[in-house]
């Protein structure tokens, strides 16, 4: 009787070990959840312009990488034009994307 128990106990953990739980939410459950949250105050976000300001500083980093490398790159040497002309087309690059994305003055942050 005891070992019948036992089978009948194993065989019941086995197949709630092996069977995958139904979970089930209840009607209005999100509904509930949202009420009981705090009432969040108006956050208002400036609109930041990190990126232009970014893209202006690498310009002119950039402006000055040129004008060092300048002398460099007007011998023969292919390392240095190459690195002169991989400078100014991220120069122009940027100065591309700051005109189309409407730069504006940095007074006006």
């Amino acid at each position: 009787m005891a070992e019948d128990k036992l089978n009948s106990l194993d065989a019941r953990i086995i197949l709630a070990l092996e069977s995958a739980p139904r979970p089930e939410i209840p009607a209005g459950f999100a509904a509930r959840v949202a009420r009981q949250l705090p009432a969040r105050p108006m956050i208002v976000l400036s609109s930041g312009r990190y990126g232009q300001r970014a893209a202006l500083a690498c310009l002119l980093v950039l402006l000055v990488l040129m004008l060092a490398i300048a002398r460099k790159a007007a011998g023969n040497s292919l390392y240095w034009s190459s690195l002169e002309w991989i400078f100014c087309a991220q120069f122009a690059a940027l100065a591309v994307w700051l005109v189309v994305r409407g730069y504006s003055s940095p007074t006006s942050f």
